[in-house]
């Protein structure tokens, strides 16, 4: 994963450093692709009194500024702070996602007629989990 927004980062693109802000920081830092909602609890759990609506905020505002992309997999949004192209792996069971290192040696190429533009790609791969295999 790349380097989670900073403090001077929110500052370069305008946003104030608010607590609320801060803190969807850090648990952007300890958990990987989280749901909005992931968030909240990680945050609610350290900061009693913060809304799941503050939460959409700050990640909406994250989003229009650059610092994270949100991803919908099977009905459900994702976020995630690695801005440039990657592929994911997504657990049936969980939900949990991950980022998947693509072998530099395979290019999957999209093939089309001349009528589209391609500007984005997204792989996702899915399967379950080490933890949902054992369990």
């Amino acid at each position: 994963m790349s380097a989670v927004p900073t403090v001077q980062t929110l500052q370069a693109v305008g946003l104030k450093a608010t607590p609320q802000r801060l803190w969807v920081l850090e648990a952007l830092r300890h958990l990987s692709h989280p749901p909005a909602e992931a968030i909240f609890r990680y945050v609610v759990a350290r900061h009693p009194g913060l809304s799941l609506a503050t939460v959409y905020h700050v990640l909406d505002k994250f989003e229009e500024a650059g610092l994270v992309v949100s991803m919908e997999f099977h009905g459900k949004r994702y976020f995630d702070v690695r801005a440039e192209p990657h592929d994911h792996v997504h657990c049936r069971r969980c939900g949990r996602l991950d980022d998947v290192h693509r072998d530099p040696a395979t290019r999957l190429v999209f093939v089309a007629n001349s009528a589209w533009h391609i500007d984005a790609e997204t792989v996702l791969w899915e399967g379950l989990c080490p933890s949902c295999r054992e369990g």
